[in-house]
């Protein structure tokens, strides 16, 4: 489905398949992405395509088994399986990274690193003894900040600081009755989005701005760790690199 999302189908045999010419002007790339791509338009909960068909997404937050026992363990997995099992319509889970700006990070640090611990004794000698404990204390505080610190600036350099991020897709083909379809496709993702609570999930079905995000990552990765999806309609670049099957 997402997978399914932006690939297009291959020409029949046959056809001939007009070659880009080796200058392109850049209205011509841009018209040409546009065409590319199958996502029309979001909206009201569902990214529309251009066969007519609308997909919503579920958004599982991951769980960290290497804070859970064997049978925690078992426990998840077998209650995951049970809802897969039990879905009767197509379906497809997804992985995506997303990647992690620490600039933010990094400065609130040295802010905390650099900010003064206030006294609050009155006498001399509470003074002294509070002066000596407050140093103590900001020699502790300051050296966590540099582990953290320094922590960040070694996966910002390598590069390895994404968010991995996993989506459920469901979909449905718009016939005549276009409202009783969406009606039906919004009823399976929200019985779905229920159904992974009860197994002891954090899920939830995705708005409008968590379906731009999801497209906006997918087709803006070196600038998704700096910007948000814009609110207005989806927009692509001028250019859609970096995709691998």
């Amino acid at each position: 489905m997402f997978k399914d999302l932006f690939n297009r189908k291959k020409p029949a045999t046959g056809v001939a398949v007009p070659t880009a010419a080796p200058t392109q002007s850049r209205t011509v790339t841009q018209s040409s992405t546009q065409s590319w791509m199958p996502v029309t338009d979001v909206f009201n909960g569902f990214m529309h395509r251009r066969d007519g068909s609308i997909i919503t997404a579920i958004r599982i937050q991951p769980v960290n088994f290497e804070l859970l026992s064997d049978n925690e363990k078992y426990a998840k997995i077998k209650s995951f399986e049970e809802v897969l099992n039990g879905i009767e319509y197509t379906f497809q889970i997804i992985s995506i990274a997303r990647p992690v700006d620490l600039d933010n990070f990094i400065t609130r640090m040295e802010e905390l690193k650099s900010n003064v611990t206030e006294t609050k004794s009155e006498t001399k000698e509470e003074l002294q003894q509070e002066i000596k404990k407050i140093n103590k204390e900001d020699d502790i505080r300051n050296r966590l900040l540099n582990s953290y610190m320094s922590h960040a600036a070694a996966l910002a350099t390598s590069g390895e600081t994404v968010e991995r991020q996993f989506y459920i897709l469901l979909d449905q083909k718009l016939g005549k009755t276009t409202q009783k379809d969406e009606i039906l496709l919004f009823q399976r993702t929200n019985e779905l989005a229920s159904n992974l609570v009860g197994a002891d999930l954090i899920a939830h079905v995705c708005n409008d701005e968590e379906l731009r995000d999801l497209l906006f990552i997918f087709t803006n990765s070196n600038q998704a760790a700096f910007e948000r999806a814009p609110n207005h309609q989806f927009g692509l670049p001028p250019q859609v690199g970096g995709f691998h099957e």
